[in-house]
């Protein structure tokens, strides 16, 4: 299984970055909540991105 790591040539990636940087500078955040938000948003999102990949395998 290939490893991935962060990118920020990738445009998805800088997104990210630049998301938990608005909760933080923008949102008042402290680096704890911001990543608080980040696991609730991947726990969230599972099932619909896992759904995603499925049909992109071609095995929905």
């Amino acid at each position: 299984m290939r490893k991935h790591r962060m990118d920020l040539k990738k445009l998805s990636h800088q997104m990210v970055v630049s998301g938990l940087v608005g909760m933080i500078e923008d949102d008042g955040m402290t680096l704890h909540e911001a990543f608080e938000v980040l696991e609730d948003i991947k726990s969230q999102t599972f099932p619909a991105l896992a759904e995603i990949a499925r049909e992109r395998k071609g095995t929905a």
